[in-house]
């Protein structure tokens, strides 16, 4: 692994991390479902950070299980924040009709 490559590594999970930790501060003092879908999102999204560097660093390897030729595990991070953030969004215009 290169140098640059990790600098960009810890950028990533020192950033992340903090977003995620201000996340679940939030999480205990909101009980609305977009915020809670919004937040659910953050935490996934920095687990498949944490997994990505993992597997980049050759400790963890990809999942035998594939979907479409795609790792399962790879496509479960990419695609569950995303759907979680588009709950979040959803419930949030629904809200202001």
């Amino acid at each position: 692994m290169e140098r640059t490559q990790l600098i960009l590594y810890i950028i990533k999970l020192v950033l992340g991390g903090l977003v995620a930790l201000f996340a679940i501060i939030l999480w205990g003092r909101l009980r609305d479902g977009a915020w809670m879908s919004l937040i659910a999102g953050i935490v996934i999204n920095y687990t498949g950070y944490i997994y990505n560097m993992l597997v980049d660093m050759h400790l963890v390897e990809l999942d035998k299980y594939q979907l479409f030729g795609l790792p399962l595990t790879s496509l479960i991070f990419s695609v569950i924040p995303q759907l979680l953030f588009l709950i979040a969004f959803i419930i949030m215009i629904c809200k202001t009709k």
